[in-house]
Formats: structure tokens, C-alpha cells, sequence
């Protein structure tokens, strides 16, 4: 997907918006947002203009209707996993999975 400079600024790429919350002129609007996270922007840790754009640009590389953006390898993972297991599932883990200098023991 292509984007065009905005007709505004006349810039090639997309801008950082670097704002946490969003304003809402009606409490329905409020809810709306809350009902579907897709119907506008609320708070920039679920859903900015910024991820948008790259969530659309990195489906469109990949011919996908949409794409998810992680802001950590862990949380991508834990999100394929949630995405596969259900109710009465097992999964099999090592005892500690992370593990640093205060995991180790002389």
C-alpha cells in the first residue's frame, strides 16, 4: 500500500503521533470505542494513527486484510499461544523460562 505526501504538510512519510489519549465529543462515541477498539483512536498503548498505518503497510506487503504489531517479542508470543490453546489445554514450559543474573545461583 502506498501512501501519498499528505495534501497538508506535503510529506513523503507518515507522522509520530506522540499523544496517550484521544478526545471524544460524546459519551456514546466513548462507548463505541470501547465496544469495537477499531472504531477510533482511545488510548496510544491499544491503537494510534501511528501503529495504524504501520498495521495496514506491513498487511499490505503481506497481501493480509490486517496485521498485529507487538511492542515486545514475549507479547507476540503469548498471543500466538493464546490465539491456539483453549479451556483444558496443557502446555509444556521449562520451569523458568527467564532467566538472567538474579535467576542464577553459585
Amino acid at each position: 500500500m502506498g501512501r501519498r505526501p499528505s495534501p497538508v504538510f506535503q510529506r513523503g512519510s507518515a507522522p509520530i503521533i506522540q499523544t496517550s489519549n484521544f478526545r471524544v465529543d460524546t459519551v456514546d462515541e466513548l462507548r463505541d470505542r470501547f465496544d469495537d477498539e477499531y472504531s477510533g483512536y482511545l488510548y496510544s498503548r491499544g491503537l494510534n494513527p501511528t501503529v495504524d498505518i504501520l498495521r495496514k503497510k506491513l498487511a499490505a506487503l503481506d497481501g493480509a486484510e490486517d496485521c498485529l504489531v507487538f511492542n515486545s517479542g514475549a507479547s507476540a508470543i503469548f498471543a500466538s499461544v493464546l490465539a491456539n490453546v483453549k479451556s483444558g489445554d496443557h502446555i509444556v514450559s521449562v520451569d523458568k523460562p527467564y532467566t538472567g543474573p538474579s535467576a542464577c545461583s553459585t
